[in-house]
């Protein structure tokens, strides 16, 4: 009955997610560019958008959904739940938003799905309590954080037509690292807060470092938004941030990895999954722009 409830409330979860990024990608094609304006009117612009304003409420009362179902039922079926939410943006953007998906875009979105479904699937539960290696953490921290300004920098800098899909990749790398830091800050509060008690959440290093990453992985992701297709820039963040949890679980946070010869496979066979979408998406997004300048140029 747990399991099924939360099932449930993972489905309530990710439709509420996907259905607040629809509205949110319908209306910030209509505000001004974040980026190209002055930053002080663009925000007001945005916070003056009551569409805009209910997309962020549902993402937000979405999160904490999702926080729900993962108490409620194993990680291994919440996230293929989570996941498979993708479908239901794609068809709300095609019905909807006028966005075209081309049989490149469906199988680059399948892929990611898929590999996700396997990560899933390939998730072992912990059998000792939450601990981790503090060097190995923070190269981690370094490195990721460095891929998304690369990232972020490759999508600014360059025209060459993939700039969402890079975006989508560095805001995908942002959030899973966030969904880390989050974690390690959880340890951190739980072991302050009998001293501190909120104080500890400006004390924890990792607390510090979630809030800012949570503010600048929605800054992003409305930028993201407005400058590819809702269809493109998704998948490209849930594979990403649901990828780099893992790794970083079973590498620095002593999460367990399986043991089993198939599940090895089967996990590696995830992130080759994840990592193939991601590049497909990005060669489309690519080959569109491409063709919208030519045509353009006729």
């Amino acid at each position: 009955m747990v399991l099924v409830l939360g099932i449930l409330v993972a489905i309530v979860a990710t439709a509420c997610m996907n259905y607040g990024v629809f509205l949110s990608k319908r209306e910030v094609d209509r505000l001004p560019r974040l980026g190209a304006h002055s930053f002080l009117k663009t925000l007001v612009a945005f916070f003056r958008s009551k569409l805009w304003l209910q997309a962020q409420a549902l993402q937000l009362l979405a999160g904490m959904l999702h926080v729900i179902a993962i108490g409620l039922a194993p990680l291994s079926v919440i996230e293929p739940v989570d996941t498979a939410g993708i479908s239901f943006l794609v068809i709300l953007t095609v019905i909807y938003l006028g966005e075209r998906a081309g049989w490149v875009v469906w199988l680059g979105i399948s892929v990611i799905i898929t590999g996700v479904l396997f990560l899933g699937i390939s998730l072992v539960r912990p059998t000792h309590p939450f601990s981790y290696r503090p060097i190995a953490v923070w190269f981690f921290i370094i490195l990721l954080f460095g891929v998304v300004i690369y990232s972020f920098y490759v999508a600014f800098s360059r025209k060459d037509g993939r700039e969402a899909s890079f975006v989508g990749i560095g805001l995908g790398v942002l959030v899973g690292l966030n969904a880390v830091l989050i974690k390690l800050a959880w340890n951190d509060v739980g072991h302050l807060w009998h001293i501190y008690h909120f104080g500890s959440l400006w004390r924890s290093s990792y607390a510090v470092m979630a809030f800012l990453g949570s503010l600048s992985a929605q800054f992003f992701f409305q930028m993201a938004l407005q400058r590819g297709k809702a269809m493109v820039v998704v998948p490209l963040v849930t594979g990403f941030s649901n990828m780099i949890p893992i790794v970083v679980g079973v590498l620095a946070l002593k999460e367990p990895f399986p043991t089993e010869g198939k599940m090895v496979l089967l996990r590696l066979l995830s992130f080759m999954l994840i990592i193939g979408g991601a590049v497909l998406l990005s060669l489309r997004e690519a080959k569109e722009r491409k063709s919208v300048s030519a045509t353009g140029a006729g």
